[in-house]
């Protein structure tokens, strides 16, 4: 059972690598039809509350939350943050993890998009 989770776990991370690809293709990039799909993972990854993309000159601008609970007020704090990219197709693949939670987050993309998962 473990070999077959772990064949399930690849299978998932290389369906997600596929469409990446597929959509960080310059026409898919130029039309944004796959803008949310990249906004999500940024999320995902990097616990953020809001993610825009600049693709011409290369940037992404990310709030952060920087601590787990909410404040006093039922507030979380964030920090604003810019970084650089050479390859959007590179930098969202290493932001890529297989943990059981990023798994099922990936499963429900790639339904969401008609990719087969074996």
């Amino acid at each position: 059972m473990k070999m077959e989770n772990n064949l399930n776990k690849k299978n998932i991370l290389q369906e997600m690598k596929h469409l990446l690809r597929y959509s960080c293709k310059e026409s898919a990039i130029e039309n944004n039809y796959f803008e949310s799909l990249h906004v999500a993972i940024l999320k995902k990854h990097f616990n953020a509350g809001d993610v825009k993309i600049d693709y011409v000159s290369r940037t992404i601008h990310l709030s952060m939350c920087v601590d787990e609970n909410p404040g006093f007020f039922g507030r979380k704090s964030f920090v604003d943050v810019e970084m650089k990219f050479r390859n959007i197709y590179e930098f969202l693949e290493d932001c890529l993890e297989d943990d059981n939670r990023d798994l099922s987050f990936y499963k429900n993309i790639l339904s969401f998009y008609n990719s087969r998962v074996a």
